[in-house]
């Protein structure tokens, strides 16, 4: 599957890990069904290691 046109998305993501580290971070996804919520989060996880993480 194509991924299009999401690199402000992704870059939040990013933006609020870094800011994960040095304080509690809550992010929340939302958005109508198929648009590719769960796409963008596994996108925004590639070639990251974290442990204890199990994303269904």
């Amino acid at each position: 599957m194509k991924f299009y046109d999401r690199e402000t998305e992704i870059k939040l993501l990013n933006d609020n890990e870094l800011l994960s580290q040095e304080n509690a971070v809550f992010t929340v996804i939302s958005g109508r069904r198929r648009i590719g919520k769960t796409s963008l989060i596994l996108k925004s996880l590639e070639n990251k290691t974290i442990p204890a993480t199990r994303l269904t």
